[in-house]
């Protein structure tokens, strides 16, 4: 399907052809792996250019230029740079105050052990699921405010974001471990 084919489609309706898209996934996955990203990473932000192409082709505001395949990578290329740069400044200001000694007074109370035992579980599920989860969890942040702040579309795209942050999560932390620490 050509790109005009593709857009005539989801003019008229067709959602499914949006599938087609995924063809030029790999380029993104390759940028985003060369520039301290996963592909993990690459997927959310290729899908969140997805969206951001759907929205404007469906408002009448895309003009077929170039390649809809340049313009997703345009759009993830900076969807990337933001989160880059909003992870660094999370970081300066984490660096500044110990999160959980200054937040969470609960876990400090069960000692060092659970506090380090949650660094190293939160370190490994990577940015941006550390800095989201710190916002929401340790910071109490609402959703919206979550959106705005690291960049997500709606407060539905920094919910669902949540979800598979602490997906990620529950696969690195055991229970066990947690109770028999001190």
């Amino acid at each position: 399907m050509t790109d005009q084919e593709l857009i005539d489609q989801l003019k008229k309706g067709n959602e499914n052809c949006l599938q087609q898209l995924y063809q030029h996934m790999g380029m993104v996955k390759s940028w985003v792996g060369q520039n301290n990203g996963n592909e993990d990473d690459a997927l959310d932000v290729f899908q969140e250019a997805i969206i951001v192409f759907y929205k404007n082709v469906m408002a009448g505001n895309y003009e077929l230029r170039s390649k809809i395949s340049t313009y997703l990578f345009e759009i993830s290329k900076r969807q990337w740079l933001n989160q880059l740069n909003r992870r660094k400044k999370y970081e300066n200001r984490q660096s500044e105050v110990g999160i959980y000694e200054s937040i969470n007074p609960e876990i400090t109370r069960k000692g060092p052990n659970l506090r380090e035992y949650l660094e190293k579980a939160l370190a490994k599920v990577g940015e941006p699921c550390k800095s989201v989860l710190e916002a929401t969890i340790f910071l109490g942040m609402r959703m919206e405010d979550i959106a705005e702040r690291f960049n997500y579309s709606s407060a539905r795209s920094a919910s669902q974001q949540k979800l598979r942050c602490l997906q990620k999560l529950r696969g690195e932390v055991s229970y066990d471990v947690i109770i028999r620490l001190k």
